[in-house]
């Protein structure tokens, strides 16, 4: 009996080290002017420069403030005030193929510069609003949403 709990405990090791990992850090706050929160789970925490950023993250800005934002494929990403974003998807893996880009812009102004995503597979670049998905197929997007 302890030889068969011993093998079903290995078994089920990698699958409880894979459900506590945190997930991966796919950019960071660059610039911070004024009052930024990051929303992870459910919670908000008061952004800084420095702040890794990971899927499923949103950045609201205060008002007035702007938050400036690079991925780890060199997008970047500037939020002015009173503004919120949603990192829904990334995926920069170019040895695997595997590229995925989806960000959701609920309100304020966003500007968007094309990182490695944006150049090596256009098609899988997307900015959501709450009036339209935009393929971004472009170097440079703006983005003003109005209440």
């Amino acid at each position: 009996m302890k030889t068969v709990a011993r093998w079903l405990f290995i078994g089920l090791m990698p699958w409880t080290s894979a459900l506590a990992e945190p997930s991966e850090t796919i950019g960071h706050i660059q610039t911070l002017q004024g009052d930024a929160y990051v929303q992870r789970a459910g919670v908000d925490q008061p952004a800084a420069v420095g702040t890794e950023l990971r899927q499923n993250d949103r950045i609201r800005t205060g008002k007035p403030a702007a938050v400036g934002i690079v991925l780890t494929d060199d997008t970047t990403i500037s939020l002015g005030s009173n503004s919120e974003l949603a990192l829904n998807d990334y995926a920069f893996e170019p040895k695997q193929g595997r590229f995925a880009l989806v960000l959701r812009m609920v309100k304020g102004t966003f500007s968007y510069i094309t990182g490695q995503i944006g150049k090596l597979a256009p098609e899988s670049a997307r900015v959501q609003t709450p009036d339209a998905t935009i393929a971004v197929r472009g170097t440079k997007l703006l983005v003003e949403i109005k209440e």
